[in-house]
């Protein structure tokens, strides 16, 4: 590990490990970082937490990250080495961006020798640079892509596509035809509060067919035991992931936003993967906020069960999202 040339600019970028969801979130992280600082190695720490980036995302995460060091568990005390997993004591690091805000996380990331520190931690205490105070609720990755722009500053930050397989957009593309207007269905959710009721799902998938779309289903292991029954309701439904083999699900689903006019998701793992961009998302929510929750993306659009005064999603009538669709399919 860490086996480079002592002239070689790096990079560190430490957080607290990413989960499925949290890591699709951060690809634009990635791609920000190689855009800025092309000639840097990048090399992605996390401290108890792992990472799907040596995992379910390396197929994306591999062209943008040079070395990972997940699970470094750091110590704050100087009497212990630094991570109990890694010779860090005689590295040096360019720069080393904090994504996260734990003290003492923070206070065990800075021993680890470097020329700048970026971090928002204690309000920016540890920091080389100044971190702006900003009492407005913002976007976790756009808090994270603001302290980006204190090491190299770009103006726009919407121009990231998640990258697809060609070969996998060969395979899509004799599946979904050009001819047809499909839109993608997420019914599920890992937390039940976040899940809007299959009966709505079903009552805005009929409007759909009358409206001569083609569902494209998309159904999480939590939610097979629907799979019969959608398709004996929607008989000319697809579940895209039956016939395709040789690709991770995630893969799948990312890909084939290139092929759906609309998708339209509960809050969920799914949802992220279906915020690749290339296509329109509404997503629902339910007790979370979804100003935290949501990027600045014109291609992304919200439902919160708090227009309706509730924490409750059963409180989105079907009528509100279908007034959403025609707006975004006009």
């Amino acid at each position: 590990m860490l086996k480079c040339s002592i002239m070689t600019k790096k990079i560190l970028v430490f957080s607290n490990g990413e989960k499925i969801g949290d890591g699709i979130i951060k690809l634009q992280l990635l791609h920000e970082i190689k855009t800025r600082l092309p000639d840097y190695k990048l090399y992605w720490l996390t401290n108890k937490g792992k990472t799907v980036y040596s995992s379910t995302l390396k197929f994306i995460a591999s062209n943008y990250i040079d070395e990972i060091l997940d699970q470094a568990d750091l110590s704050p005390f100087f009497w212990n080495k630094i991570s109990k997993r890694y010779k860090l004591e005689n590295e040096f690091f360019d720069y080393i961006l904090d994504t996260q805000k734990s003290l003492i996380r923070t206070i065990a990331l800075k021993r680890i020798k470097h020329r700048n520190f970026i971090s928002g931690s204690a309000n920016g205490f540890f920091s080389s640079k100044k971190i702006k105070s900003n009492k407005k609720r913002k976007y976790y990755l756009n808090y994270i892509l603001d302290l980006l722009d204190l090491i190299v500053i770009k103006k726009n930050r919407n121009d990231f596509k998640i990258p697809i397989s060609e070969n996998l957009e060969g395979v899509i593309s004799n599946i979904l035809l050009k001819h047809k207007s499909y839109v993608g269905i997420a019914p599920g959710a890992g937390e039940k509060n976040k899940i809007w009721p299959l009966e709505k799902y079903i009552d805005l998938c009929n409007y759909l067919q009358v409206n001569n779309k083609t569902i494209v289903f998309f159904i999480g292991p939590d939610e097979l035991h629907l799979k019969e029954k959608l398709k004996n309701i929607f008989p000319h439904s697809i579940f895209i992931e039956d016939h395709i083999t040789g690709f991770q699900n995630i893969e799948i689903i990312m890909a084939t936003t290139k092929y759906l006019q609309l998708a339209i998701s509960n809050d969920s793992g799914v949802s992220h993967m279906l915020s690749t961009g290339y296509c329109p998302l509404i997503k629902l929510f339910g007790p979370k906020d979804s100003r935290k929750f949501t990027p600045e993306n014109p291609n992304l659009f919200s439902i919160s069960s708090s227009d309706f005064n509730s924490k409750n999603i059963n409180k989105i009538p079907v009528s509100r999202v279908i007034e959403e669709i025609e707006k975004v399919l006009i």
